[in-house]
């Protein structure tokens, strides 16, 4: 199974897991305003916790999934969140950056795998 053919949790997990623990969700996080979050997976360092929402759409990621994503981590204390996502445009990109959310690429993880894969063969 080449890298195109996984799905984005299979890649994103890939990538994060190699220095950070990855949970696969659903994980359920309760925030301050009493409302259960949602998200579809969380990455864990000794220090920090991200949360992760997963869009596999054939279209653009729209801006009201980043306010989501940035709403859930302001109510739930999560330090960050990251979109993992097919297709990125410079609106959305230009969105995240505003609000600290890292937007992540299905063409963005692969190339992290295979650049991986590259220095590891020497």
């Amino acid at each position: 199974m080449t890298f195109s053919d996984r799905s984005l949790t299979d890649l994103a997990k890939n990538v994060f897991s190699e220095k950070y623990e990855f949970v696969k969700g659903p994980v359920q996080v309760k925030g301050q305003s009493g409302k259960s979050w949602s998200f579809d997976a969380v990455i864990k360092s000794k220090l920090n916790t991200f949360g992760v929402f997963i869009r596999d759409w054939k279209r653009e990621i729209s801006i009201t999934q980043l306010r989501q994503l940035h709403k859930a981590c302001i109510d739930t204390n999560i330090e960050g969140g990251i979109m993992v996502c097919n297709i990125i445009t410079d609106f959305s990109r230009d969105y995240s950056s505003q609000f600290g959310i890292q937007l992540l690429s299905r063409g963005h993880l692969i190339s992290t795998l295979k650049r991986r894969q590259f220095q590891n063969n020497f």
